[in-house]
């Protein structure tokens, strides 16, 4: 008899913790937005690219962030610059991103690729997203230039 009033004491405080954790507030029942979600978009703006000292800058270039999962995305850098010298557009896949409370880093990715005309593209891209702002520094070895082209570009995100 002992034994059966001591295991029921012993189940009627079992019942009632479990009863006081499952009632707790939890008003963290939100899952964070990813990383690769929340900067995801297209992105209008200017964007300068240097070539030995020299700055040049190239208006309406568009910048599109695609979401891959939580914390991965494309980087889709479209065309810019004058014939006969226009880089056409190009991707940059699989770069990770990392951040929260609206501060992003996008890490330093190196890329490479041959464009639809046949020319081979290679470099490292790298940026942040803070105050709704894209931030991207990318250098660019462009088909047979000896010479690196040195892209920055800032912009908020397109309205949709």
């Amino acid at each position: 008899m002992k034994v059966l009033k001591k295991l029921s004491v012993f189940m009627i405080a079992l019942l009632a913790t479990v009863t006081i954790t499952s009632c707790s507030s939890d008003d963290n029942n939100e899952v964070a937005a990813g990383a690769a979600k929340v900067i995801a978009g297209d992105y209008t703006s200017s964007l300068t690219c240097s070539v030995m000292g020299t700055d040049s800058e190239f208006e309406n270039v568009t910048v599109s962030i695609v979401e891959k999962d939580d914390a991965t995305v494309d980087v889709k850098i479209g065309s810019f610059g004058n014939p006969p010298m226009q880089v056409p557009a190009f991707t940059v896949e699989n770069v990770k991103v990392t951040g929260e409370d609206g501060n992003y880093t996008i890490a330093n990715t190196n890329f490479e690729g041959t464009t639809e005309n046949g020319k081979k593209y290679s470099g490292v891209l790298t940026g942040s997203y803070a105050g709704n702002k894209l931030s991207i520094k990318f250098n660019l070895q462009y088909g047979a230039m000896p010479m690196p082209m040195i892209n920055t570009f800032v912009s908020v995100k397109n309205a949709e």
